[in-house]
């Protein structure tokens, strides 16, 4: 059986997206089209190598990849002297709900891709 592990999803989902977001966050100081596509670019791929038994990482890695970035490459210029555990809370919320048409349309993708492949299997 060849193909990702389930934690071989997420390491390469990460690996993958974290350069990308990063550089997003420094050139274009905020997240962009450019990270916008990679992150269903990244979910379908992982969702064509994963092997079928362990599937499901395809379609619960677009969330947790999306808030593992926004939780450290998101914090790339950002004024830390005002910082509080509030703003923090604020931070993530807004990261979560403003991008979430792109996180369930990642996983939708994932969804679709990891089903055809299924359905294809002898």
């Amino acid at each position: 059986m060849t193909g990702w592990t389930y934690l071989g999803v997420f390491v390469v989902s990460l690996t993958l997206f974290l350069p990308v977001a990063a550089a997003d966050m420094v050139v274009n100081r905020g997240i962009t089209m450019v990270s916008l596509v990679a992150l269903p670019a990244v979910s379908v791929l992982a969702a064509m190598r994963v092997r079928l038994p362990d599937a499901s990482a395809a379609y619960w890695a677009p969330a947790l990849v999306w808030l593992i970035a926004l939780e450290t490459v998101g914090q790339i210029g950002r004024d830390f002297s005002v910082e509080s555990a509030r703003s923090q809370i604020v931070h993530l919320a807004y990261g979560l709900a403003n991008y979430a048409v792109t996180i369930l349309g990642s996983t939708l993708a994932a969804l679709v891709v990891v089903l055809i492949r299924r359905s294809r299997r002898p």
